[in-house]
């Protein structure tokens, strides 16, 4: 006996914001409307009751993101980070971000942050998903966070090449 399930209009909005951001996320550098805005459609399709996340000074976001039943971590120990990163300072406190490693990649947190394409500093990607090189404008991300992304970087192939 064949079952259909229908989705709900949870599911449908949630499947919708995950294939948009895996879109964006296999397409670096090409800008791709949301179908929602904000980290709430992001962690509302990616965080379950497996998952630990940490949000910087948001205490009404932290409580969303425990409706997706996950739970609350300190920085050093979340799988998914929701922080601004656009001054030195706040990216002071990233400091103990996990990064994961070469063998396990996947032990490495994930960092949400918001930021603007069109204008701010310049980069130039390259790498898996990018056709050679594009350049692209990004503003909300304090210069510095390259240095240390540039730092925590263990792998050969990376898709962001470096500042324009």
């Amino acid at each position: 006996m064949a079952h259909s399930l229908t989705p709900t209009v949870d599911d449908t909005r949630t499947n919708a914001t995950f294939e948009d951001l895996m879109w964006a996320l296999s397409r670096p550098g090409q800008p791709r409307d949301m179908s929602e805005e904000g980290f709430w459609s992001l962690a509302e399709s990616l965080l379950d009751r497996e998952c630990s996340f940490h949000c910087e000074d948001d205490a009404s976001l932290s409580s969303v993101l425990t409706a997706t039943g996950a739970h609350p971590a300190p920085l050093a120990e979340a799988d998914y980070v929701f922080a601004a990163i656009d001054s030195a300072e706040k990216l002071k406190v990233l400091a103990s971000l996990r990064i994961g490693s070469l063998a396990y990649p996947d032990d490495a947190a994930t960092l949400f942050a918001p930021a603007r394409i069109g204008s701010g500093q310049r980069l130039r990607l390259s790498g898996p998903g990018i056709r050679d090189s594009i350049t692209v404008d990004i503003d909300g991300v304090d210069p510095a966070f390259w240095q240390m992304r540039a730092r925590a970087i263990r792998y050969d192939r990376v898709p962001w090449s470096g500042v324009a």
